[in-house]
């Protein structure tokens, strides 16, 4: 059962609303600053499924044209309204702590890069993760008195962190690993 006290091994927690995290599609997956990861690849399809067109704004950012709002085409007006349900979507993901983080971030892509940037580092800081955990992939082996599913668990981990951090797998690779 989730409880309101996140630790390393339970990263989970019940909302300060009083639900328990996944509880409804329409509520964005809450994030209390415990495995980033897991987090970012559920929250990356929860606002492409609000709008796709989100998405593309925080890839490329939203800039506010200097003109007048009563001025502004109907496209500044749609990227305005989506970067702004997409700051308010993030905002309400966060625990205190990690909205404190992005509290002054104007625009969707800047609390997305400072969160990414927060908690997997800077470029080079990713490279040495992605260095380290292939060397986790590639020996990977089965621990004794390790249980078959504890052992598929650990290799999803590492696979699902390099996922994220851009190396990706064909299936192939990974039955090959495996078997």
């Amino acid at each position: 059962m989730a409880t309101n006290s996140p630790s390393p091994s339970n990263p989970f927690s019940v909302a300060p609303s009083g639900y328990a995290e996944g509880q409804a599609s329409n509520r964005p997956p809450y994030f209390n600053g415990l495995n980033y990861g897991y987090w970012k690849i559920r929250m990356d399809f929860y606002l492409k499924s609000i709008d796709f067109e989100m998405w593309e704004l925080i890839e490329e950012g939203f800039v506010e044209p200097t003109t007048e709002r009563k001025t502004w085409s109907a496209t500044d007006k749609k990227k305005a309204t989506l970067d702004a349900k997409g700051v308010t979507q993030l905002f309400c993901a966060l625990s205190a702590e990690e909205f404190n983080r992005v509290s002054n971030c104007k625009t969707v892509k800047e609390i997305w890069t400072t969160l990414e940037t927060t908690h997997e580092g800077t470029t080079q800081v990713k490279k040495s993760r992605v260095n380290m955990l292939i060397s986790d992939f590639e020996a990977f082996e089965m621990h004794e008195g390790e249980s078959i599913s504890d052992m598929f668990t650990r290799f999803t981990n590492i696979v699902n962190e390099l996922n994220v951090l851009g190396k990706t797998y064909t299936n192939y690779e990974l039955v090959q690993k495996t078997s």
